[in-house]
């Protein structure tokens, strides 16, 4: 039962970390810096929601939904900073919430990952 159980929490981990991963190593490597303005503000169960529309250099404007906030850190109109890939404008986060690197997510991918691995080579050896 234990080996199981940390084959799942290692498969949950790995899945976590490997979509951060995803998400945010393009924007690391080649994230493009611009403003964004605040467009509307709603209201959901947990606090705010701001909807931010940026312009990348070579495209239309889009629109980037963010939040909950508790307290929203502009209101309609106010600017704040986002980060968007120019290979895929529609890729954006706010530079606050980006790892400052990609490594702790490739240690804990590969950490779960021997995790899972060693759950699978017990549950093989001993045929469960």
């Amino acid at each position: 039962m234990l080996v199981v159980l940390s084959s799942l929490i290692g498969l949950l981990v790995l899945g976590i970390s490997a979509g951060v991963y995803i998400h945010s190593s393009p924007l690391l490597k080649r994230g493009v810096r611009t403003s964004a303005v605040c467009v509307s503000i709603g209201q959901v169960a947990h606090g705010s929601m701001l909807l931010l529309e940026y312009t990348p250099r070579d495209g239309p404007a889009r629109r980037y939904a963010v939040g909950p906030f508790v307290f929203p850190p502009v209101e309609v109109g106010g600017r704040m900073e986002v980060v968007y890939d120019p290979k895929r404008p529609q890729e954006v986060s706010l530079p606050e919430r980006l790892p400052k690197s990609t490594r702790g997510l490739a240690i804990a991918m590969t950490v779960s990952g021997a995790v899972v691995a060693a759950g699978v080579a017990v549950a093989l050896t001993y045929r469960w």
